[in-house]
């Protein structure tokens, strides 16, 4: 019997998901995350799997892989969805359908992540190692799949309106940012994971259409710091300009 067999009650049925784990992740908030994995390979990232996930027989022979896909959900998006949305790679400017996008806002709020795993930790209980991801804080995994190379990776595939990587901007930094970031133990790939998220440009599309936005300031919350930017020009062309950088000193 295949599922077009079932009587329409049945595949229509509702199915409960449960996380198997969750992510202590470099973003503490949405805003500023990279919309693709891979775009910053300075985030940081680990999963944790909960019990009774966490018997470490469940990763045995996951460390000869180097990258895994993994299945999660976006636990910060709203539960409304609506059939048309507007991706961020055109701009705001453009209405494509949901399934055409790879938009938050999804009638299951699933999401699918490629990320490089750097270790695999089974002392107490399982913990992965990973970087090159782009989730947020506590975000809930549903599911984990190694990578394989030789038949995911089709270089060959049409990617639409998105057909390659986008640009990437000139990242400065104050004086200030710079003794800011020397102050830090771990400054070295703080720095890299400013620049990698900046040179995006984070900002929402709307901001960047707008006029005088480099008179506007904005914030974005990184590791355990919060990170001061605008927009400027850099040998005449655009750039992102970090003004300071601060200790958080509250949740997001």
């Amino acid at each position: 019997m295949t599922d077009c067999d079932f009587p329409p009650s049945e595949v229509s049925a509702a199915f409960t998901l449960t996380p198997i784990g969750h992510i202590a992740s470099d973003y503490p908030d949405k805003f500023g995350i990279p919309r693709q994995p891979g775009l910053a390979s300075a985030s940081r990232a680990t999963l944790t799997l909960s019990p009774p996930f966490d018997d470490p027989l469940t990763v045995r022979g996951l460390e000869s892989f180097s990258h895994l896909w993994l299945t999660f959900v976006f636990h910060q998006s709203p539960t409304r969805w609506t059939p048309l949305v507007r991706p961020p790679r055109l701009g705001g400017n453009a209405k494509h359908g949901v399934f055409a996008t790879r938009s938050t806002h999804r009638p299951n709020r699933l999401g699918l992540s490629l990320v490089e795993l750097i270790k695999v930790d089974t002392h107490h209980g399982v913990t992965l190692h990973l970087r090159g991801h782009d989730l947020v804080d506590g975000t809930p995994v549903l599911d984990i799949k190694p990578y394989l190379a030789w038949a995911e990776a089709l270089p060959e595939a049409r990617s639409g309106f998105a057909p390659a990587r986008p640009p990437s901007l000139p990242v400065t930094f104050s004086a200030a940012a710079e003794t800011a970031l020397l102050a830090h133990d771990d400054s070295d790939s703080l720095r890299d994971l400013i620049r990698q998220v900046l040179a995006q440009d984070p900002r929402p599309a709307y901001h960047k259409n707008a006029r005088n936005t480099s008179e506007r300031r904005y914030g974005v919350r990184l590791r355990d710091v919060d990170v001061r930017f605008h927009p400027s020009t850099h040998d005449g062309i655009d750039a992102m300009h970090v003004e300071d950088i601060v200790v958080a000193s509250s949740p997001p």
